[in-house]
This record gives structure tokens, sequence and C-alpha cells, in this order.
């Protein structure tokens, strides 16, 4: 055996040796906890350079959970720059403190945009919202990044920083995550199984994008057991031309903001405000909309969105909307479908302020099939499993199309639809998948399924 090869074979030995059988007492705990930070290291030092540059571990945080589950959040450095760090999150079932359990599925979920990993999939530990805890629950290994972007703070104000942030720096960054939750899983006695690979909305397009670069390596090389797209278009039909010129013409605007100096979306920023607003003063005017109360703006934003896109930008679906709406006699929004407003404001209110233009130029011109981009280049060799997963009031079926453009032959859809196509302004939205009360059992329980099965 080569010394690449023996020093993980090692390492992993003493770990089960020492510790696996070990009490959860303080001295035992600790001691757990060094190990998994020298499993950690280990596994960055096996991985790579990213872009030339030694990925670095800036700290480990375990949370418990209910059910015998724990979080641990690992916050890395990823380049030379302040804000080149991402994070990476790990919710399993444990056997000690620091000592998950055995599995033998594992899936890395990325967000979408003006979000993060816990504003999309654990805002909550309650196991009957919480989807990152749903899935580990059911025995999958659980694995999540927060993009760059997600850990820009607040009060930030100079951007320059996001100029050379787009799809290739996030398809990096969710590189080096699967590789190294493979290694930690390897190095801790889980095992070396390749990875499911889940996104939402923007993390859905860059999933996409993962699978198309895959296929240039061997097969030694990738880390890919399936892929699970919920919500987003990539690719459009020749028939949906206006769909595909819309997209363009949001991509020129985009551009044009880029080519002006501009390389951040305050767009988070934006909804949060809302949301602040309709906390505070819920019956007062809204100073963002004009004729409406401020918790009738907020229900705007997530009931019609597709009407709060502003001229003469075009919605990327006709009646695109995050959360279907309950509208008064007067066609103003009065409250929500399926999601509990509360528990959404929350989440508004704990997203992420800012976002990179890069990756939104990118999804554009993808989209619009006008402007050459290399992430589509390989779709046709893509042949891992694939499920795709959407909402009649959001993508819903416009996502289908690029199942199409695939090589694999085990394809499944699942489309959540509640209204006739004439009422899909009312249907279920594109984050109710994640933030309805019933996602659980209308959505996650068939990926927990498909997965297990795969």
């Amino acid at each position: 055996m080569n010394r690449r090869k023996m020093v993980p074979f090692l390492l992993c030995l003493a770990f089960c040796f020492n510790f696996c059988m070990a009490p959860a007492n303080g001295a035992a705990q600790e001691q757990n906890q060094i190990t998994l930070e020298q499993s950690f290291n280990q596994a960055l030092t096996l991985s790579g350079p990213v872009s030339g540059i030694a990925p670095s571990l800036v700290s480990i945080l375990r949370s418990p959970l209910d059910g015998g589950l724990a979080e641990y959040t690992f916050i890395l450095k990823v380049g030379k720059g302040r804000y080149d760090r991402i994070g990476l999150h790990r919710v399993v079932k444990e056997k000690y403190p620091f000592i998950p359990v055995k599995t033998d599925r594992v899936v890395m979920m990325v967000h979408g945009d003006t979000s993060d990993f816990h504003s999309t999939f654990l805002m909550t530990t309650d196991q009957d919202r919480s989807s990152a805890v749903y899935l580990a629950q059911k025995d999958i290994d659980v694995w999540g990044i927060d993009l760059r972007w997600a850990l820009v703070p607040a009060a930030t104000t100079d951007f320059s920083f996001m100029q050379g942030w787009n799809s290739d720096t996030h398809l990096q960054d969710i590189d080096l995550g699967m590789k190294l939750a493979r290694l930690v899983r390897m190095l801790t006695g889980s095992g070396h199984d390749k990875i499911f690979l889940l996104g939402h909305s923007r993390g859905a397009q860059l999933v996409y994008a993962y699978a198309n670069q895959e296929t240039q390596l061997s097969e030694k090389q990738r880390n890919l057991r399936g892929i699970i797209p919920i919500d987003m278009i990539y690719k459009l039909p020749v028939g949906e031309q206006a769909l595909k010129d819309a997209a363009y013409g949001r991509y020129l605007a985009y551009k044009s903001l880029y080519d002006s100096g501009q390389y951040h979306s305050d767009e988070g920023a934006q909804l949060k405000a809302l949301a602040a607003l309709a906390a505070a003063a819920p019956h007062d005017p809204s100073p963002a909309v004009p004729g409406m109360t401020n918790m009738q703006a907020a229900l705007l934003a997530l009931t019609s969105t597709y009407a709060t896109i502003p001229a003469p930008l075009q919605p990327i679906t006709p009646f695109y909307h995050y959360l279907a709406g309950a509208f008064d006699d007067n066609g103003l929004p009065a409250g929500l479908r399926y999601a509990d407003y509360e528990y959404v404001s929350r989440i508004a209110l704990s997203s992420p302020d800012y976002q990179s233009l890069g990756e939104q130029i990118d999804g554009e011109a993808l989209i619009s099939d006008a402007v050459d981009v290399p992430y589509d280049d390989h779709l046709g060799d893509v042949e891992v499993p694939v499920l795709y997963v959407g909402a009649a009031g959001g993508m819903g079926s416009y996502g289908e199309y690029t199942q199409t453009l695939l090589g694999s032959s085990d394809q499944t859809s699942l489309i959540i639809q509640k209204e006739s196509p004439d009422l899909a302004v009312l249907d279920f939205g594109h984050a109710d998948l994640i933030w309805a009360d019933s996602a659980l059992s209308e959505v996650w329980q068939t990926i927990g399924q498909w997965i297990r099965t795969h």
C-alpha cells in the first residue's frame, strides 16, 4: 500500500479502535472532537487545492438535535480573499457525540438564491418541517453547503470581491464539499460511497452544471450517485421562445449591471426589509407598495412574485410565485394557502442579504440559448439517475424538458399540482416544496424513498 493510501487507512483504524466503543463522557467527547478535526484536516489534504490554493478548516461546531441527531458545521477558507469562505453542514444520527452512525446513503444539498443551508433545509429542528432532519431520521447522511455569498456579513458595503464569483466558483466549492463528504465518511468508518446531489432553485442549476462537468472525468474521479434538481428551468424547447426571450432580457439587464461595476444583488436585503416591516407594523401603509399595508406588501412578494418583477423584465414563468396565496374579494393578498406565514417570516429574516450576480447571469444565458456558456455542453453524457421535482406554481413542468437532454435511462419526475393549469397563479409555489406544512409528506417522503432505492 502506498503512503497516500496508508495514511487514511491508519487514521480510520485508529478512530474506530479508540472511539467507536467509548462512552460519551467529557474526556471521551473531547477526544472524539479532536479526532474528527484530525479526520477533516486529513480529508482537506487528500482533496487537493482549489484553484491552486489549499483550503483550510476555520472552525467546527456540533449542535445536538432531537431524536439522536446532531448537526456539524464546518467553516472553510477556500481562497486568499477575506470572504473566500464556505460552510459545510452535516446532519446525521450519532452513536456518541462526534461519532456519527454508519450509513450507506448520503446526499449533498445546495440552496438557491437569497438563502443558505439553514433557511432552506434546516430552519427548524422540528422533524415535521425540516427536510434535513427528516432525511437524517431515515438513516440518510445529510450534507449541505453555504455558498460563499451566504456568509457575507449584512454590514458589507464594498462588493468588488464578488467580481470573479460565478458558476465556476460555486462548482469548485461544491466539488470540494463532495470530495470532503466522501473522505470524511471514509476516514470515520462510513465508507467511500458516491453522493446524491440535490439542489433547490439556483441550486438545481448548479446540480445540472456539476453533472455536466463531471462527465469529462474518469469514472474513478466522479462523485455523483444521482441528481435531484428541484423546481428550476435549465433548458427550454424551441416552442418556448417567449420564455427564452424573457431570459435573454434578464441576462442583458444583469450583464449591464455587472459591466457597470455592480457585482452583487441585494434582493435578500429587500425581502428582509419587507418581512421586518410586516412584523413590526403589519397594518401601516407600505412605503414599498402604495395602497397596500406592510403585511399585504410582504404577502404580494411571496404569493404574486411574477407581478413584482420590474418592467421591462419578465418572470421566469408566467405566474411564478414563491408560495401559494389566499386573496380577498378585491384580489389583495390575505394569507398563504399551504405554508405558515410566521414560519416563513422567520426564514426571510434569517436569510443572507447579498448574492453574487455572476451565477445569475450564467443561469439566464443557459435558459435563453442566446449566449454560449459551457454548462450544457455534455448533458447527453449525464447517465446517473435523476429525480426532478417541480411545483405547478413555480417552474413546474417547464423544468422537465432538461431531462430529455440527459443520457440517463433512470429518470423520475414529481410535479406537485393542486389546481387546473388555468389556475397556476394559485397553485403550489416554488418554495412550498420546502416550506409548506405538507412539504415533508408530499415532497420529501418521495425524495427520501428515491434516495434509499437508488
